[in-house]
């Protein structure tokens, strides 16, 4: 008598996991970025391109599993610093308006002060997932990216809540900001990918 076969569904075999020392390289790929970001915006107009350029390089070293060319990378900065001299401005006159509003120079008082600073915290998201956008497609128009960021509410209140936690722990040990601008990026990006769509 002929055993009957038994079918058993195949399953997938799990996806390799990630060793200590590819984590190790991502962390220090990512430090490497802040590093850089930072240096490149001590200029301070320079500070949106220096941004987009990170974002660049953080999506190229998910992408590749490897930092990508530094030509290309440069290229974007250069391109960038007159596209991102808006967004400077924009974040200048809303830094001035809070100072404003919270040393009581314009009436408003308390209540002004919470509605700015919830505006404030929200195209700081904005901002990031604008960031983000010109990371994935350099050759994006600035304000392109920044209509399609500002249609996609959710996710740009997800990384503004992501930027308070990275303002805490920067202000709460300050000489770590180099550090923590490489992993916002890498977390913006994370956050993108899952609710950018």
């Amino acid at each position: 008598m002929q055993e009957a076969r038994l079918n058993w569904p195949v399953e997938e075999s799990p996806p390799a996991r990630i060793d200590w020392r590819d984590r190790l390289a991502l962390a220090t790929d990512l430090a490497l970025i802040g590093l850089a970001v930072t240096a490149l915006a001590l200029p301070v107009v320079t500070a949106p391109a220096a941004l987009a350029t990170g974002s660049a390089a953080v999506h190229g070293r998910c992408r590749d599993g490897r930092l990508p060319s530094w030509r290309p990378l440069l290229r974007q900065y250069v391109h960038g610093i007159l596209p991102g001299l808006p967004a400077l401005l924009a974040a200048v006159a809303l830094l001035i308006d809070l100072t404003a509003i919270r040393n009581g120079w314009v009436p408003g008082g308390p209540a002004l002060l919470a509605v700015t600073v919830l505006a404030a915290v929200y195209l700081s998201g904005v901002a990031a997932l604008t960031v983000v956008a010109l990371g994935r497609s350099p050759e994006l128009p600035w304000r392109t990216a920044a209509r399609w960021s500002w249609e996609r509410p959710t996710c740009a209140t997800a990384l503004a809540a992501t930027g308070v936690i990275a303002l805490v722990l920067t202000l709460a040990v300050p000489v770590t900001l180099p550090l923590v601008i490489g992993f916002h990026l890498f977390a913006l990006h994370m956050i993108a990918n899952r609710l950018a769509r």
